[in-house]
């Protein structure tokens, strides 16, 4: 299919999106100049990615498949360059990684940048780093591997000294009206009703900026400035950035924020309708230009929240939004069970997340680059408890250490009156940084698979975080750099060890992910999950595929509800161990 036969099929999604968004502007004026963009970005897309365009619209499902599974690293933790990340992606394959979403990877603004999401650049590498050359050499390779590249698109803001807030400084209404300015009482009246992202260590949702005379809109730090997608100028410049970054050989974008995108006096500016029309406006875009291309959402919201960030059917057919979205809650859920010792809110989790349109998946994982935000279940948790908020606390206690806890977590942006996030690695909240006996170390180790199996036998395109396939326990040596010092999360973004590899540790991590996914394309099980009944509050059961996967989130033995062949060990089980996983055969 040729960029006009997709033109003439898609194009009527995509404007039909841009005059959702923009009612008062002339739209013919609009695609008049949407439309020779698209042209010019097709034009100059390279012959390789035009044949991966063909071979994924012959085969949209293409990541809806058991063997997709995934890996996420920041470049410099992992391989300290892009040419060093390209030299490691024999372990990628060695994993089975299909997928890798590279963290921080465009050029950020000068000293603190949230971890790189303040971005100054979108089309160059953060200089550290490499070029944008070293990049397409990078995604070369990792096409030959079949790995497809994800790298951040942060779409609600720039870094303070991006081009465009550098021009707004300096007085040019054209891109002065790129960002969000009020004065100060408006500023005032609307933070007085708006939710904080980072109460203690960036509180506010506005920042006075002299030169600008008023106050920029800025919902996560100060030097991250919100843009203005009332505007129709950055929608263009966004998508043409997007179609660019596309044709640089990325397969995939991560929506940085996508929740956050539009903002409404009187709302909490949080999952809008017009922020839905911005991202399936973008994919409508890349499904005519770059169709190879994937969409995940970075919306951590109530899991009721998630089904339209794959897309609705707003009365002209279905309209695709995310190929991808995170499921956070089942994450925080698989921490809650384990605290809990109860398999009740996994359960509910894994219950909400079936019912799948179709060319969408999830993106699982037991640990990410990011906080536990228990904010993310308490929705979930108000079905069955009326007081989620105390239950909360009392998981988070008990990964923060509390008591006769294993686990070795840290509060994030929390204090006596707020319960915001948990940090720490896999390894270290699931008991083994304080493991002192191989009895403690064979638990954590069971912990540990117990969550990997919650996330890859829940069908999703399951995704491990750098270091947690090497046991990695936390990095305190963080609060000795000045530069990361005052955000608590790289805690648990520690450097990767390529010695720890060979550790016991390592060897058994990473043997029971194997087992873990050999076992998932055995049963061909991908997709949306769905329970089975168990009888006990501590035993969760998942379909997956054609097998019965069944995960104890407590401490001591259980009947199983079947019997069977585990594809993990190869016996006949009537039982699951504590904190067990049987995989059994259909």
């Amino acid at each position: 299919m040729t960029i006009a036969h997709r033109l003439d099929a898609i194009a009527p999604r995509l404007r039909r999106q841009l005059a959702r968004l923009y009612p008062s502007h002339d739209q013919a004026a609009l695609w008049a100049q949407v439309e020779p963009l698209l042209h010019a970005r097709a034009a100059e897309r390279p012959p390789a990615m035009q044949a991966l365009d063909a071979a994924r619209v012959a085969d949209p499902d293409w990541f809806v498949r058991p063997d997709m599974l995934g890996y996420s690293t920041y470049v410099d933790r992992f391989g300290g360059t892009v040419a060093g990340l390209a030299a490691h992606v024999d372990h990628l394959q060695a994993l089975g990684t299909r997928y890798l979403h590279v963290l921080a990877l465009l050029k950020a603004r000068v000293g603190d940048s949230d971890g790189g999401f303040a971005v100054a650049d979108y089309l160059a590498v953060e200089p550290r780093l490499g070029t944008m050359a070293d990049v397409e050499q990078l995604t070369e390779r990792l096409r030959a591997a079949r790995i497809s590249l994800c790298v951040d698109l942060a779409l609600n803001h720039t870094a303070d000294d991006h081009r465009w807030a550098q021009a707004a400084r300096a007085g040019d209404p054209f891109y002065r009206d790129f960002y969000i300015i009020v004065d100060a009482a408006e500023a005032a009246a609307r933070d007085a009703e708006l939710p904080q992202v980072f109460p203690t260590t960036a509180p506010g949702n506005f920042t006075a900026v002299p030169e600008l005379g008023g106050h920029v809109r800025t919902t996560f730090y100060p030097f991250q400035w919100d843009l203005n997608w009332r505007n129709p100028n950055v929608f263009l410049a966004m998508l043409d950035i997007a179609l660019r970054l596309a044709n640089h050989g990325f397969e995939a974008f991560r929506l940085d924020s996508t929740a956050f995108l539009w903002k409404q006096a009187g709302t909490d500016c949080r999952n809008l309708p017009e922020a839905h029309y911005i991202v399936r406006a973008l994919r409508a875009a890349l499904d005519i230009v770059a169709p190879a291309t994937l969409l995940k959402a970075e919306a951590i919201v109530p899991t009721a929240l998630v089904p339209p960030y794959f897309g609705v059917d707003e009365g002209e057919g279905f309209e695709p939004e995310c190929h991808l979205v995170y499921n956070n809650s089942l994450m925080v859920a698989g921490w809650v069970g384990l605290a809990e010792r109860s398999a009740q809110l996994p359960q509910a989790i894994v219950a909400a997340s079936g019912g799948l349109p179709p060319g969408a998946n999830w993106l699982s994982y037991a640990r990410c680059h990011d906080d536990i935000g228990w904010g993310a279940v308490l929705g979930d948790l108000r079905a069955f408890d009326p007081a989620p908020e105390r239950r909360l606390a009392a998981a988070a206690r008990f990964l923060h250490g509390a008591g006769d806890s294993w686990a070795r977590g840290v509060p994030f942006q929390s204090d006596g009156a707020i319960l915001h996030g948990s940090n720490g690695t896999l390894a270290a909240l699931a008991g083994l940084e304080a493991a002192s006996d191989d009895a403690e170390r064979e638990a954590a180790f069971r912990r540990i698979a117990l969550l990997n199996a919650l996330s890859i036998a829940s069908g999703g395109l399951s995704t491990t975080y750098m270091g947690d396939e090497a046991g990695l326990i936390n990095d305190y040596g963080y609060a000795d750099d000045p530069e990361r010092a005052h955000d608590g999360r790289w805690l648990h973004r520690p450097a990767m060890d390529w010695t720890a590899l060979d550790t016991p540790a390592a060897r058994r991590i990473t043997a029971d992910l194997a087992a873990l996914y050999a076992a998932r394309i055995a049963s061909r099980g991908a997709g949306a999950p769905t329970t089975l009944p168990t009888g006990d509050p501590a035993l969760l059961g998942i379909a997956c595929g054609r097998d019965a996967v069944y995960l104890n989130f407590g401490d001591r033995p259980l009947a199983l509800p079947e019997t069977g062949r585990d594809r993990l060990t190869g016996a006949r089980c009537t039982q699951i161990p504590a904190w067990g996983v049987i995989w059994l055969e259909g």
